[in-house]
């Protein structure tokens, strides 16, 4: 017992990290390639197991796709077939069980905010006439969040009393329903959003990630009234820090106002990445020329802040605006009627096209007519079909059949009575009983009363027999 204490040792082996080998049978970078992964933003209400099953089926790709759960919240689905995978990338956002998901296509290094943003259609509608431009649309729905595609075409008639836009929303930031505007003549107005797919959010902070029982921003929690007394009694806490320090290159070149994180899309005004371009080119100045390049660093950043699509571009680095004509894209299936135009030389009348009436009357005449029915021809004498035939034949061709006419009933004329003598009674009477016996003698039917045939049998027989039908069997009363 000693020797086995002794042996033991307080490290553990297991505890040393263990390194994977970086062999090519250890990735499965082809099957990866045409895969989404996806997130549950409610796993409180969106079950993992049931999500694997039913989005097949959802998206009608059964047997063409397989899901895998990564975690509980994380999952992966696998396509066979590239153009399956785009199709329920158009589709736009997607929900399971009326909660939303984020489904992002994968990528061997994810980026910084993966999973983190949705794609989704919104409505911008209550816009006013003198503003109803591509560049204004544009910003009214930069006011949300980063814009990827605007529907819009000045040159058509619009029925709808909206404009939709597809715009990058950040999940764990609320959805804005209406946002007021100050108009350049001292007016104000209210512009509102309706986001589509949105099935079900919290009421409360309108957000995508649980429901109003579980909103964190509730005044009955007790977490958050520690948090606002503490901001009450500390107000110096809330205060916002500066983004450029003192130490920094830019500092006193830029404005505050210019950099940081814009309160309205939620992100930073300058690209990090385009702001260490500035700095390294301030660094890389001598003494004499500092302040020349200070100028054209102030220089650059106003002028491209004075056009909206330059400041996203060179200083935020996003992807150029997208403008399409296409007003009912990303809605789904759109039955398009305006597509068929009508066309006078497709109409009946025009003796290049088929005549739809006519065929549908030749192909009925075809299965009752008596003489293109090869079963009818069979039974039909040959002088009555010849003659048949050439009845048809010399009707005339008016570019339409024209209808059947409906035979009309003879009228049913009321019946007279006519008394019949006394002598032709009995000499009829007198026949009737001669055929009746001669039918006896050459041993025809003849109809019997029931009495004649129940002669002899018990009153219990007779009583059903009267009840019965024939061929039908005893009554079930």
């Amino acid at each position: 017992m000693d020797k086995a204490l002794l042996a033991l040792s307080l490290k553990d082996d297991d505890d040393v990290p263990f390194t994977l080998p970086d062999l090519p049978q250890y990735y499965f970078s082809e099957r990866n390639a045409c895969s989404l992964i996806g997130r549950l933003l409610n796993p409180e209400f969106q079950n993992m197991a049931n999500l694997i099953l039913d989005m097949p089926r959802k998206w009608q790709k059964v047997n063409r796709v397989r899901g895998i759960a990564l975690t509980r919240e994380i999952f992966q689905f696998i396509f066979t077939h590239a153009h399956d995978l785009q199709d329920v990338l158009d589709k736009g956002m997607q929900t399971y069980n009326d909660w939303g998901l984020a489904l992002e296509r994968w990528v061997e290094r994810p980026p910084f905010g993966y999973l983190q943003f949705v794609s989704i259609w919104v409505r911008i509608s209550n816009i006013l006439v003198n503003h109803y431009t591509a560049p204004a649309i544009t910003e009214l729905g930069e006011l949300i969040s980063h814009v990827e595609l605007v529907a819009f075409d000045p040159e058509k008639s619009q029925r709808q009393d909206y404009v939709r836009v597809k715009i990058r929303i950040d999940v764990s930031k609320p959805l804005k329903k209406s946002r007021t505007l100050n108009l350049p003549g001292g007016d104000q107005t209210t512009i509102f959003y309706f986001y589509e797919k949105v099935q079900k959010r919290c009421t409360h902070c309108q957000r995508l990630t649980h429901a109003k029982p579980r909103c964190p921003f509730l005044v009955n929690n007790p977490s958050m009234q520690e948090a606002s007394a503490s901001n009450h009694h500390h107000p110096q806490s809330s205060k916002i820090q500066p983004f450029l320090s003192e130490d920094d290159p830019l500092f006193g070149d830029l404005k505050e106002d210019q950099v940081g994180i814009n309160p309205f899309s939620g992100r930073p005004r300058i690209d990090p990445a385009v702001l260490q371009e500035m700095r390294n080119y301030l660094l890389a100045s001598s003494k004499e020329d500092r302040h020349v390049r200070e100028q054209r660093v102030i220089f650059s950043v106003k002028e491209a802040e004075q056009n909206p699509i330059s400041q996203k571009m060179t200083l935020q680095l996003l992807s150029p605006l997208i403008f399409t004509t296409d007003i009912d894209k990303g809605k789904g299936i759109v039955f398009d009627f305006g597509k068929n135009h009508y066309n006078p030389k497709d109409s009946v009348f025009s003796p290049q096209t088929p005549k739809l009436m006519e065929s549908a009357i030749a192909a009925g005449h075809s299965l009752v007519n008596s003489t293109t029915n090869v079963f009818c021809r069979l039974e039909l004498p040959s002088n009555q079909a010849s003659s048949s035939q050439i009845q048809l034949s010399s009707v005339p061709f008016a570019g339409f059949s024209s209808p059947t006419l409906k035979k009309e009933k003879p009228k049913r004329k009321p019946g007279r009575y006519k008394k019949i003598p006394i002598s032709q009674r009995k000499t009829s009477k007198s026949e009737t009983k001669k055929q009746d016996s001669v039918a006896v003698d050459h041993g025809l039917n003849k109809k019997r009363k029931a009495e004649d045939d129940l002669a002899g049998a018990s009153k219990a027989a007779k009583r059903i027999a009267s009840e019965m039908v024939p061929k039908e069997g005893p009554s079930k009363a």
